[in-house]
């Protein structure tokens, strides 16, 4: 519902998407339009409950869900399987239990609040599965073993501790957490000749669809099935495309050669040459910010 209404306005219309929702909710230094992915936002929320289960006991509610639903004990957490006689929100949480378990660590002192097989307490995450139940190799079990012998036993309890990219937090971000989620995505280099101080939306939002190759010009509507001449319409010599628009075209390029002059460039013929010109124009702002203006004018 949220792509069709953000491409056609209108949640009961047909969805015709440009760009895939995956690309629209990166950050705009990804590609994106910074769009949040509410999937993502939903479980981050999630996972705040979770978060409280295991490090506020004083919670009335985590107090609760650790009682009755987890028999008194937070590590049947880690085993407790959904059920019909749970609540929905109950059972969604249950099903978060391999999304939280990387954040989760235990820090093991004396060993009594251990779980061997299942709590995240050693390298090898859930022992379950990496030794298989015991069914492992040798290899493994060794591994395992030699761990172990690291460890220094102390009288203190054991505690849980929440750990995000190998750093442990003392309080709970959504933002971080939904950041974690999204995991690492590559910036590109273009962003900044797209998204610019004071530009005109619709010319940077149509020039950000340019840079994807995403306007549909007739090598894309032939594509899709379409039947269309392929010759461009401006010029009437070359097949159209992104890159032929821009500025392979003779009567878009001289267009833009008027623009250019005025902002006193030497305008380039591709669009890959042209778009790189535009992420290093030279100082000062004022001047970068009414060239990137008249670049994407002409685009649009």
């Amino acid at each position: 519902m949220c792509r069709v209404f953000r491409w056609k306005g209108d949640p009961e219309a047909h969805n015709t998407a440009r760009v895939a929702w995956s690309t629209v909710v990166k950050t705009k230094e990804e590609g994106g339009l910074g769009v949040k992915d509410l999937l993502l936002w939903n479980k981050a929320c999630c996972l705040r409950l979770i978060w409280l289960i295991f490090f506020r006991p004083e919670s009335v509610w985590a107090a609760w869900f650790k009682e009755v639903i987890l028999k008194g004990s937070v590590s049947n957490y880690w085993t407790t399987k959904p059920s019909q006689s749970f609540s929905w929100l109950t059972n969604k949480l249950l099903k978060l239990r391999d999304v939280a378990y990387p954040l989760i660590h235990l820090r093991i002192h004396n060993g009594k609040g251990c779980r061997f097989w299942v709590d995240n307490w050693s390298p090898y995450w859930k022992l379950e599965d990496y030794l298989e139940g015991g069914r492992s190799s040798l290899e493994g079990q060794v591994q395992v073993l030699s761990f172990i012998t690291t460890i220094m036993f102390s009288e203190e309890s054991d505690y849980y501790k929440w750990e995000i990219r190998g750093k442990t937090r003392k309080k709970y971000s959504t933002g971080e957490v939904y950041q974690y989620l999204r995991g690492i995505v590559e910036v590109v280099t273009w962003a900044r000749a797209i998204w610019i101080s004071r530009g005109i939306p619709r010319q940077s939002f149509h020039a950000w669809l340019v840079a994807l190759n995403r306007i549909p010009t007739r090598d894309r509507l032939i594509g899709w099935g379409l039947q269309f001449p392929l010759i461009c319409l401006l010029c009437n010599t070359t097949d159209e495309s992104r890159d032929h628009l821009y500025w392979g075209c003779n009567f878009s390029y001289q267009l833009w050669s008027l623009v250019a002059s005025r902002c006193r460039i030497n305008p380039l013929r591709s669009w890959g040459s042209s778009l790189n010109q535009m992420k290093t124009l030279p100082p000062p702002n004022k001047t970068q910010s009414l060239t990137l203006l008249g670049w994407q004018a002409t685009i649009y």
